[in-house]
């Protein structure tokens, strides 16, 4: 049934026939809604992917169902797929920021226990990156607008893993280049000033601002930054605010710099920072650029 995709429409079908039509096209690899009210309506409700009742229908059928359109509305279906998508779509955002954040720290401090130096960051410092610079912009992330085009797309595989195999490429490059610039500032800085209290406060200061930075990419996950308003969201921007300033406190008082064992920095500092910011920026639009392609 169905090879030919010959057959479309279906009348006057009893209950064991609508549960063939239903079982035919699971048997096909198809994604199956069922929608009815009835009580004759119940065992393919029940077998379907999702089955779909009005408010109105029989306590049979609404006992088989998994969505019940209290309005009565089919129109509302339509509206819990664009909202279902773009509650999926927020979800990527989420992890894979939270993932890139997470791995970058373990390549610094990786990598300066295989070069054998002093730790480039400290506990504290690591503790207040995630509360402070990962903290804000993923909460706003969790109520980012919808693609406007979201509808337009091609059914996802109910195979496709939440952490797909591009966002795995992009996480791995993400945070392989984040956390090395971050610990080749920490080298340099190290070895040519001496100062390991500088050299950890420039780490610091570069960890926690670019993921303030790359997060409005991160927000574009399948699409250039350009092509859309990237200060669309109002709550990302105030958390990313919010994130700069409280990433800067430390800095500017002399509690925070004894609290969290830092230096006074100056502007060539400064500079080094949202200048290895940047390149984690713009590597992140290239790879997009290359393993986001199969999923627009």
């Amino acid at each position: 049934l169905f090879k030919d995709k010959s057959y479309g429409i279906f009348a006057r079908t009893k209950p064991q026939q609508k549960l063939k039509i239903v079982e035919a096209l699971k048997m096909n690899n198809e994604v199956v809604a069922m929608m009815g009210d009835g009580v004759n309506d119940a065992p393919a409700l029940k077998h379907a992917d999702i089955g779909v009742v009005v408010g109105q229908a029989s306590d049979v059928a609404k006992e088989s169902a998994d969505l019940i359109l209290l309005d009565s509305d089919f129109a509302t279906v339509v509206e819990a797929i664009e909202e279902g998508r773009g509650i999926f779509d927020n979800l990527r955002k989420i992890i894979l920021f939270l993932l890139c954040d997470a791995f970058k720290e373990i390549v610094v401090v990786v990598g300066s226990i295989i070069l054998r130096l002093p730790l480039p960051i400290t506990a504290t410092q690591i503790l207040w990156i995630n509360i402070i610079s990962d903290g804000f912009p993923h909460l706003a992330l969790t109520v980012d607008t919808k693609d406007k085009n979201i509808m337009e797309r091609s059914p996802r595989s109910p195979d496709e893993k939440v952490v797909s195999s591009w966002m795995k490429k992009l996480i791995f490059i993400f945070s392989t280049i984040s956390g090395l610039l971050a610990l080749s500032i920490f080298i340099y800085l190290f070895k040519t000033t001496g100062n390991l209290r500088l050299a950890q406060s420039v780490a610091f200061a570069t960890l926690g601002i670019n993921s303030l930075i790359y997060v409005y990419s991160v927000r574009a996950l399948t699409k250039p930054l350009w092509h859309s308003n990237p200060f669309a969201n109002k709550w990302l921007n105030s958390a990313v605010v919010t994130g700069l300033i409280f990433q800067i406190f430390p800095f500017a008082t002399v509690w925070g710099r004894n609290f969290f064992k830092l230096e006074i920095l100056t502007v060539f500092h400064w500079l080094l920072v949202f200048c290895a910011s940047i390149v984690v920026f713009v590597t992140i639009e290239v790879s997009k650029n290359i393993f986001v392609r199969k999923y627009n």
